[in-house]
């Protein structure tokens, strides 16, 4: 694995661990964001579970497509729920990180 593509691996990885803290401990502000895009309770934490395995799987060969693909799952639906409520601007660094997982998978 080259130079730049630690970078990425080891960026995405960093960022999905990150997102998977916020979404499994709950703070205000994230549970008021799924409330805003009308999701159930729920749901932070099964976003938080899919982005710590997708961090988790992107550190390793073997596992790293599957950590890409899951990553785009969950990018998928950050990007749905911002289009949804017409968030343009925030949709620029999900769309890069999704951007970046597809460039693993090449």
């Amino acid at each position: 694995m080259g130079v730049l593509e630690q970078i990425v691996v080891w960026s995405l990885a960093l960022i999905l661990a990150g997102s998977a803290y916020l979404n499994l401990t709950r703070p205000d502000f994230v549970t008021e964001e799924f409330a805003h895009w009308g999701y159930p309770t729920w749901l932070p934490i099964a976003v938080g579970v899919a982005e710590l395995l997708s961090a988790g799987a992107l550190l390793f060969a073997s596992t790293r497509d599957y950590g890409a693909l899951l990553s785009l799952v969950v990018l998928a639906g950050v990007i749905f729920s911002l289009s949804k409520t017409r968030e343009w601007l925030r949709m620029q660094f999900p769309l890069l990180m999704a951007a970046l997982a597809f460039g693993l998978l090449l």
